[in-house]
């Protein structure tokens, strides 16, 4: 399969503990495929770990895929958010409506005005609270690759590349906008995926006729596990289905 050139520029945005790394092999392919494509890492993860601190909220994150976009001057972005990265995508995508065509949030958190992630995740409330009291260095440990289903071979390869989450991206409320009605929105669920964080961005991605909900043979990390049938199911949804 080839691509127009001219066509749009993914930019996916990785979740919590990972960083750009995760989508090496999914922007491999969707470059050889003739797309342009980029992951940046989100302000305090990974490679920009150095950086980390309190300050660092949802808004930071969402600046930093507002940013990346203005400084490339990309005029035509189909955004992808994974897990966490569903809160700053969302947000990014509804403030650009001239820019982004297309949100897919994969395996992510699909936030209405006003909630925090986490709103989603209740019985993580009263400890991440008390222990960024007990203690200002602190931060959301990462959780074992095991958790998200990462395959055997890739684990510790994974696993050395989490870092900590800076937990007030997950304490910050998000503030959207209406949602641009030109702005084309596809939800992809990893069937595979354990846990039941994501019941409520499901469901509305399920009965809101506004997205298009699809389903994918994956654990939760699909970047890694399932990177060709992602790239594949990707560049798809770019032919079909326009916003309603």
């Amino acid at each position: 399969m080839s691509a127009d050139t001219s066509a749009t520029t993914f930019v996916l945005i990785h979740g919590a503990w990972h960083g750009g790394w995760c989508w090496a092999r999914v922007t491999e392919r969707l470059t050889a495929t003739g797309f342009a494509a980029t992951a940046p890492t989100l302000t305090g993860l990974a490679e920009r770990r150095d950086e980390l601190s309190r300050g660092i909220n949802l808004s930071t994150h969402i600046h930093d895929i507002i940013d990346t976009i203005h400084q490339q001057g990309w005029r035509d972005v189909t955004l992808v958010g994974h897990s966490y990265g569903g809160f700053p995508a969302t947000a990014a995508a509804y403030q650009l409506p001239d820019v982004v065509s297309h949100l897919i949030l994969l395996d992510a958190f699909l936030p209405t005005s006003g909630e925090k992630l986490l709103d989603h995740a209740p019985d993580l409330i009263t400890t991440y609270q008390t222990q960024a009291t007990r203690d200002p260095e602190w931060h959301i440990p990462p959780l074992p690759s095991l958790l998200f289903g990462v395959n055997e071979a890739d684990r510790e390869w994974v696993d050395t590349r989490l870092t900590p989450q800076p937990v007030n991206t997950y304490f910050e409320p998000i503030a959207l906008p209406p949602a641009p009605p030109t702005l084309k929105k596809t939800y992809i669920r990893c069937t595979r995926a354990a846990g039941n964080y994501l019941t409520t961005s499901v469901q509305r991605a399920q009965t809101d006729p506004s997205w298009r909900f699809l389903t994918l043979d994956s654990d939760h990390d699909a970047m890694i596990d399932a990177p060709d049938a992602l790239t594949v199911l990707l560049t798809s949804t770019l032919t079909t289905r326009t916003p309603l």
